[in-house]
């Protein structure tokens, strides 16, 4: 069930209006399992089983572990974290395995018969296992508190407007929410309306059109000249961030719509002057995720520069290994703690330059900004295209290397998604004092929510595509 459908606005629309009318706490709880389990199903309900066994795996193992001696808790620890990476595991990466496996036996020489299976994909697995290792992991550290109730921790995995593709919500930060019941604010409505409206924009509008200019480019490379791979590479800068900004607004909104809270998960991160504020604003709740459960277990900054380093590296290639089982999104992975080790080696070598140096200048602070986002486009390359030979061809076009006459489109398209991104990006980071009679005028708040909607509505594209994180 995509957000951006009449099927989803129908379902939103009961779900909220049956949520507000029961009066108790405990029986809206067990209204959004059943209806988080129901959205779920709507994909595929062969695996709302294996929801069910992770959520059982997490409850069971937050409430044991506060009962055990310390080698026995890590221990139950370490098998609840193994149960939900096998689990993650099977599913998403075993036709990886098998498939390069099998391309290093015969590039030995030996043909083994290694078993073939069709494994689906669950929609929104690595999500979800996230959120049940984030709870024990929580637990066994004592920031959250060992849950009592089954029903939170379910509800707390299953919520629906961030089951899919997140946002990663922490144990620590959500649960405290579940054991008391939301109140219905009217600020928090408005906010949430506000905010479904411009994801339904991102996505709708501005995602799905990016989409058109390219996706034809990217499914047949060589026929098209540079000067169309690097506007299709820019579109695609512009479409993952809008496409995924989006489904987290709609997330975020819906729900504040049932009195609940999760984090932003973008910050205008291209405006980032280097790859580590990039990832400070770029899918938060992940990066945030990643450090936490990561890069700190493995030693974060600690120790030598060698081993800083390499914690670094690790958390990036697993972080790309995350996205996808391809060596793209390795090397997209790998790109991304390439630039971050730099960045912290650039930190060590600027102050023996010179203290004559204004770092903070308009001019180097430009300079640091048209740097970094060229790291960031040549790195989508990986994320996006099929196979590396395509990504390499696209990176040889950005720079001068490829010589390819080619279909052309039509030059003002760059300066127009940058722009669009440009104007994002100012308009959002501003803070606009709103005037307080406009403010008090509800009427006027709302007509105007609805005439945004259906400007949105008349400026979508005939198709629509799903969500780009819904393959993770």
């Amino acid at each position: 069930m995509s957000f951006i459908s009449v099927t989803f606005l129908v379902f939103l629309v009961i779900v909220y209006a049956a949520y507000w009318k029961i009066a108790g706490s405990e029986t809206r709880k067990y209204l959004l399992i059943g209806t988080s389990y129901v959205f779920y199903a709507w994909w595929d309900w062969r695996f709302c089983g294996l929801m069910l066994f992770v959520t059982v795996n997490a409850y069971l193992a937050g409430r044991t572990l506060p009962t055990l001696a310390p080698p026995w808790r890590l221990r139950l620890l370490w098998t609840s974290i193994g149960v939900d990476l096998t689990v993650l595991g099977f599913f998403k990466y075993y036709g990886f395995f098998v498939a390069n496996v099998a391309t290093a036996l015969a590039a030995l020489g030996l043909t083994p018969a290694l078993p073939a299976l069709m494994v689906v994909l669950p929609i929104g697995i690595s999500f979800y296992t996230f959120h049940a290792i984030s709870y024990v992991v929580d637990v066994y550290r004592g920031t959250a508190v060992a849950e009592r109730s089954f029903a939170n921790v379910a509800l707390y995995i299953a919520f629906f407007p961030q089951l899919a593709a997140g946002p990663i919500v922490r144990a620590a930060f959500f649960l405290p929410q579940l054991r008391r019941a939301p109140p219905y604010v009217r600020g928090g409505q408005a906010h949430g309306a506000r905010l479904i409206v411009r994801g339904v924009i991102y996505k709708a509008v501005i995602a799905d059109t990016l989409a058109q200019v390219c996706d034809p480019i990217f499914g047949d490379v060589g026929r098209y000249s540079n000067q169309a791979l690097v506007t299709a590479s820019i579109a695609f800068y512009g479409q993952i961030y809008f496409d995924f900004a989006g489904y987290s607004d709609i997330a975020i909104g819906t729900a504040r719509l049932f009195g609940y809270r999760i984090p932003k998960n973008f910050d205008y991160p291209y405006s980032a002057l280097s790859l580590t504020e990039f990832w400070r604003r770029w899918h938060m709740s992940l990066s945030f995720w990643l450090r936490d459960y990561v890069y700190i277990p493995l030693g974060g900054n600690r120790g030598s520069s060698i081993v800083f380093y390499r914690n670094l590296m690790a958390t990036m290639l697993l972080g790309g290994l995350w996205h996808g089982a391809s060596w793209n999104f390795v090397a997209w992975g790998a790109l991304h703690g390439l630039g971050l080790c730099l960045h912290k080696l650039w930190l060590g070598v600027r102050p023996r330059l010179g203290g004559g140096i204004n770092w903070d200048a308009m001019a180097w602070r430009i300079a640091a900004l048209l740097l970094t986002q060229f790291w960031v486009l040549c790195a989508w390359t990986f994320f996006r295209c099929g196979s590396f030979a395509d990504a390499l061809e696209i990176l040889q076009a950005m720079v001068g290397l490829r010589h390819v006459v080619g279909s052309r489109l039509p030059q003002s398209l760059i300066v127009w998604i940058i722009a669009l991104i440009l104007v994002d990006h100012v308009l959002g980071r501003t803070r606009l004092r709103i005037a307080p009679a406009f403010a008090l005028n509800r009427s006027v708040f709302w007509v105007g929510i609805g005439a945004i909607a259906a400007v949105a509505l008349t400026l979508m594209p005939q198709v629509q595509k799903a969500f780009i994180y819904f393959q993770f």
